[in-house]
């Protein structure tokens, strides 16, 4: 049976590097790993494109104070998850897509079809 997910305040840690990561990632990908309802680890992968589109330097010293538009939507998807993984992939600055993994342990499911698999 799965356990109960009261809703969880993530450390301040977490949410600070999210937002920061949000705010100046250009291309790449956030991967946030949850164990127990916890985020344990973040992964950042860092692309750099060079092109004529691109003008500007990719050093960004300023990183807004207020909390990114999509923050909210990314909390909120991590507090219903016990084990899994929510990747983000970021595409010319903006978020282009979310992916939610979630994994199930084996014994949440054992009486159901005898003695589980």
């Amino acid at each position: 049976m799965e356990k109960v997910n009261p809703k969880r305040i993530l450390l301040p840690q977490v949410i600070e590097l999210l937002r920061h990561s949000l705010h100046t990632i250009q291309y790449g990908y956030l991967i946030l790993t949850v164990q127990d309802g916890c985020v344990i680890k973040m992964e950042r992968t860092e692309k750099f494109i060079f092109s004529s589109k691109n003008k500007s330097g990719y050093i960004t010293r300023d990183v807004p104070v207020e909390q990114h538009a999509f923050q909210p939507k990314i909390l909120a998807q991590l507090q219903g998850l016990m084990y899994g993984q929510l990747i983000i992939r970021i595409e010319d600055g903006k978020i282009e897509q979310i992916e939610k993994t979630e994994k199930r342990r084996i014994n949440e499911y054992e009486g159901v079809y005898g003695d589980g698999i």
